[in-house]
């Protein structure tokens, strides 16, 4: 499979403030097989064209990259993750610490190759890869806990309320579930919700 087909679905934005650079830049990644969606010559605006064009990855390469670029990103990577690499002559840990918890993938401090530019891409997108399973399998873990918690919170206020074991209060949710057709925990939130009201009442 040649780079060309790997590549073609690929949609590459171009952030750079250096005119030449950029063309070299996009001329590498269109004969790689990327295709060049635009190329912005600063951040002004950055997140509108993000959210207007899509792409899959965005390459930042300006003088002075400020706090409002990262802030852009941080929008950006919270609603609708992208790889994104930037390089930046920027070497203060802080601002870099800010740039990958803004969701920057890769991060370099030497100037713009725009002869590798496209082996960064890539590396990008496996290290972007990479974080979001991990960012899946982090959420997942964090809500299946969670709905144990609640669960085990409404069998405590069923056994309470109607002297019940903690058995027949699981199978009381069990089959509150299967009537209402609904999830365990959705019933266990609302079993939560009414019975500590009740409580409140009292």
């Amino acid at each position: 499979m040649s780079a060309h087909t790997v590549n073609n679905s690929i949609r590459v934005m171009l952030v750079d403030d250096h005119a030449d650079r950029a063309q070299r830049v996009e001329e590498h990644l269109q004969a790689a097989g990327f295709e060049v969606l635009s190329i912005i010559s600063s951040a002004t605006g950055l997140l509108y064209q993000i959210e207007q064009q899509k792409p899959d990855v965005v390459i930042i390469d300006l003088q002075s990259p400020d706090r409002d670029v990262l802030e852009s990103l941080a929008i950006v990577n919270h609603h609708n993750p992208i790889a994104m690499v930037m390089f930046a002559n920027e070497e203060d840990p802080n601002y870099i610490r800010e740039a990958f918890a803004a969701g920057i993938s890769t991060y370099l401090t030497e100037g713009l190759n725009p002869a590798r530019v496209r082996p960064v891409i890539e590396v990008a997108m496996e290290q972007f890869r990479a974080f979001q399973s991990l960012r899946k399998e982090l959420h997942s873990a964090r809500t299946e806990l969670e709905d144990r918690t609640l669960i085990e919170k409404a069998k405590g206020l069923l056994m309470a309320q109607k002297r019940i074991s903690e058995n027949e209060a699981h199978q009381l949710l069990t089959k509150m579930a299967m009537d209402s057709n609904q999830r365990l925990p959705n019933v266990a939130r609302t079993v939560v919700a009414t019975l500590s009201a009740l409580e409140v009442r009292k």
